[in-house]
């Protein structure tokens, strides 16, 4: 689907006489002298291609449809201090827009348009300080939140969206392998840290989909847990919760791993059961069911486990042992814009991330893949990241 097609298809859900305005962003400053590093406003890259801050996307529907985007001039003086902005012929290639003006614009050009339209449509999840004068002049203008149209629209994904998220699972890959080659001579968490990171940069991407979780030992039961620093227990087990992100499209993976190279009993009998479940949710994913549907099996699937196992005495107990979701959608942000109401439909992606938290025991397992709804049921994306035990002993007989 082009980029023009997105825009196309958004603005059939908005009435005539409406104005579309999206932003990329600004630059936050850091310090005196740098800024933090740009993140762009996943709707607005959604709708134009353009990465670049202080981009603005206008669009005009009335009887024909005009659309304009905004971006900085170019400045030989700042280029020589912060690098290369896009031309004007390079900003059109990318986002498909046939008219490019420059920022300095906007404001008067705004103006001129407001004087003939009912709707403003913004996204509230953004900043809008940059329309904030021209509202002033404008005080009876309805403004509404596009934000509800662009998600209806991201939840199906394309097919160039499809492949991105597989090229960013690709690259995750082979960051978690050249991870689990260190945990041979590896000490401390932020090794293997370092090692997934420097890997995944180092092959085509630029992106880390989201901060990445190596935990061991007891930190294997914090979902989100922060600060690899610790030394690493041979005896323990790794999780791993990461994920490659290419052209700001995230993958989202999660594996589990004895670092000694073999599960103990413990560890056996906890990891089964995460991994049963995990395959009986991917099991279940088909065109109309609900992700509500996915959790409730999940808690059933995960207590006939722990119960069997002697895990757990009542049902309830389990709460104190999975205490997150098993499902979020995934996309330009990891845990991707999403009408929860809405039930699965081909073209959606979700991840599917059981887990089972014995802080007692200092053992926590997660396995997490990223799924694509299709019109007869799914397809596993991750499917070639190993996660049967008898293939992640094999797999790290050879580094232990």
């Amino acid at each position: 689907m082009s980029i023009k097609t997105r825009r196309n298809n958004l603005l059939k859900s908005l009435p005539e006489k409406s104005l579309l305005i999206l932003s990329a962003g600004k630059e936050i400053v850091q310090s005196e002298d740098s800024n933090f590093p740009f993140y762009v406003n996943r709707n607005f890259f959604y709708l134009t291609n353009v990465s670049q801050a202080n981009s603005i996307l206008v669009v005009y529907k009335t009887d024909v449809i005009k659309e304009c985007l905004y971006i900085d001039d170019y400045d030989e003086k700042k280029e020589k201090w912060y690098g290369k902005k896009l031309t004007h012929d390079e900003a059109k290639q990318l986002s498909e827009v046939d008219e490019i003006h420059s920022l300095n614009n906007l404001n008067s050009e705004l103006r001129e348009i407001l004087k003939n339209i009912n709707q403003v449509y913004l996204d509230f999840k953004t900043d809008n300080a940059y329309f904030n004068d021209v509202k002033k002049s404008f005080p009876n203008l309805n403004i509404n939140n596009v934000y509800p149209y662009i998600v209806s629209l991201r939840m199906i994904k394309d097919e160039s969206e499809i492949n991105d998220i597989k090229e960013a699972i690709k690259i995750t890959h082979l960051g978690l392998k050249t991870a689990i080659k260190e945990l041979k001579t590896a000490n401390n968490e932020i090794e293997i840290y370092n090692a997934f990171n420097h890997e995944i940069l180092n092959h085509g991407t630029h992106e880390i989909g989201f901060p990445s979780i190596i935990a061991t030992g007891v930190h294997t039961c914090c979902l989100h847990y922060p600060t690899p620093v610790d030394q690493i227990d041979r005896n323990s087990l790794i999780l791993c919760d990461v994920g490659a992100a290419y052209n700001h499209y995230s993958s989202d993976v999660t594996r589990t791993y004895p670092i000694s190279g073999k599960f103990n009993e413990l560890q056996k009998k906890i990891y089964s059961i995460v991994l049963l479940t995990n395959k009986t949710i991917i099991d279940a994913i088909h065109p109309g069911i609900m992700i509500k549907d996915l959790q409730e099996l999940t808690k059933k699937t995960l207590i006939k486990g722990c119960l069997d196992a002697g895990l757990i005495k009542e049902a309830n107990e389990l709460e104190k042992y999975y205490f997150h979701n098993v499902s979020h959608h995934l996309g330009l942000d990891t845990h991707d814009a999403s009408d929860k109401e809405k039930p699965l439909a081909p073209g959606m992606v979700i991840t599917v991330e059981p887990g089972l938290y014995f802080k007692e025991y200092k053992t926590g397992v997660r396995i997490e893949d990223d799924v694509l709804v299709t019109k007869d049921g799914h397809e596993v994306l991750s499917k070639e990241i190993a996660k049967e035990i008898d293939d992640i002993e094999k797999l790290l007989t050879g580094i232990n």
